[in-house]
């Protein structure tokens, strides 16, 4: 049985991938990884890789469109320059081939570091569904389609609990110092800071951090500055149709933007004390407490795009392993919601057939993980493929445009704006700027889907409950 719902995950996989055809965006591959070798390639030249100077390097990569402003800003850890600007010495399609092979190094490291945590050991049939879920997880596949290093941070922090086991030190400062990459994830490490080891390794890197980054911005003084950078970046995109985030959501379906922050605000506070309050407790390992968070914290992030909830999918692994019952019914459409594309299914509303492939992907991958006897109740996840194609009909008549195939030709703004106020014109002039319920709405299933996992999980992964589970 479980062997059948394998190939039926990869025959639906394939499927997908091959038979169903697929809008091609305009522009090079892995297009976020264009911001990040520009920024290398700026901060070789001595340039400024936070300002408008980026736009230098990338109007250079192949497939850029020269004649317009289409600048994508950089706002990543100054520390983390040198690896950008060592990528950068090569041809951007050398750069891009090293770093596919960086994102596909971290799918494997999320993946089976995932299970490992689950189960402690690395079962084969076990991997491949794990693999299955994982290729048909949005957050995942689209990271890796746009060479956004969340996944890579992602990865680091599934490999933070096993380099500190052997108590390696120096790498568990490392696999910190790579989480760090992006950094509103890395904050879900905090909560090990109880563990004096773990405690150790996160002041170490976060020491090497800023003392790297004084060095690469010239001076203590350049740290309030990109203080300031992240704060006018932020404002740029808080209310974008991109970003996942409770404000984001809440002002889509209606809110002022006042209303949207207090709520936004509330929200986070509420998951930072229930958070501190679980690390308290004995209930919960340190493992545990750390795939909490990874849970929780979209529910609380200022600033995150959909790529960003591959954080969720250790957590949604671990609990889906252990869970039992209607506990793992619950879990199971929780991570299935968050690996469909909801936001997608109105970016691309001719693709009919490829989101609803991957669902039903991913259901199979999901009830072959079960570590339970199969039973009637492991099919209720399936109910989600027809929801995604109802969806997808009602997400098809409120078409939201691509950055930056939206972009008029031409367009231009002043030389003399900075980057994150070109960034806010950009997403306004592709229509990304627009107030759509029904955006908000696709969006809010994500929000909802963290929420339900998180609380799955916090009974799932108790100390006592894992204890029953696993006699």
């Amino acid at each position: 049985m479980r062997t059948g719902l394998l190939v039926a995950a990869l025959a639906a996989f394939v499927f997908a991938l091959v038979a169903v055809p697929h809008a091609k965006s305009a522009g090079p591959p892995l297009r976020d990884f264009e911001a990040y070798y520009a920024a290398g390639a700026t901060a070789r030249y001595h340039g400024d890789p936070y300002s408008r100077d980026i736009w230098r390097s990338e109007r250079l990569v192949p497939g850029v469109v020269r004649s317009r402003d289409e600048l994508l800003p950089f706002v990543g850890p100054p520390y983390g320059l040198p690896l950008w600007s060592a990528l950068a010495t090569r041809t951007f399609r050398g750069a891009s081939i090293a770093w596919a092979i960086v994102l596909g190094l971290s799918f494997a490291t999320l993946t089976l570091g995932s299970l490992a945590l689950a189960t402690g050991r690395i079962p084969v049939r076990a991997a491949i569904a794990t693999i299955f879920f994982a290729a048909a997880f949005a957050p995942i596949t689209g990271g890796i389609a746009l060479g956004q290093v969340a996944l890579v941070s992602c990865a680091a922090i599934v490999a933070v609990p096993f380099a500190l086991r052997p108590r390696r030190t120096l790498a568990a400062v490392l696999a910190v110092l790579v989480a760090g990459l992006q950094p509103n994830l890395a904050i879900v490490l905090a909560v090990r800071a109880s563990d004096a080891r773990a405690r150790v390794a996160l002041v170490s890197a976060a020491l090497v951090a800023l003392l790297g980054s004084i060095i690469e911005l010239g001076g203590p003084r350049e740290i309030a500055h990109y203080a300031l950078v992240l704060r006018d970046h932020a404002a740029a995109e808080r209310f974008i149709a991109i970003q996942t985030t409770p404000g984001a959501v809440a002002f889509a379906l209606g809110a002022p933007a006042m209303l949207a922050n207090a709520l936004a605000l509330g929200l986070a506070a509420f998951v930072v004390v229930t958070l501190a309050v679980q690390c308290l407790r004995a209930r919960h390992d340190p493992d545990a407490r750390l795939l909490l968070a990874c849970a929780a914290v979209p529910l609380a992030l200022p600033f995150a795009h959909g790529q960003e909830y591959a954080i969720a999918f250790a957590p949604a692994i671990v609990t889906l392993v252990r869970a039992r019952g209607a506990a793992w019914v619950w879990a199971a459409c929780a991570a299935l919601t968050l690996g469909i594309d909801w936001l997608g299914l109105a970016q691309h509303p001719h693709d009919t057939l490829g989101p609803v492939a991957l669902a039903l992907a991913g259901a199979c991958a999901l009830a072959a993980l079960a570590s339970e006897r199969l039973a009637w109740r492991h099919a209720i996840p399936f109910a989600l493929v027809g929801i995604v194609a109802a969806v997808h009909r009602l997400a098809a008549a409120h078409p939201l445009p691509v950055w930056p195939d939206a972009l008029p030709f031409g367009f231009h703004v002043a030389d003399t704006l900075p980057a994150a106020v070109l960034w806010n014109a950009e997403q306004v002039a592709s229509g990304l700027a627009a107030r759509d319920p029904v955006w908000g709405t696709l969006r809010a299933l994500d929000l909802i889907a963290c929420a339900v996992l998180w609380i799955v999980a916090s009974r799932t992964l108790a100390r006592a409950r894992t204890r029953a589970n696993a006699s």
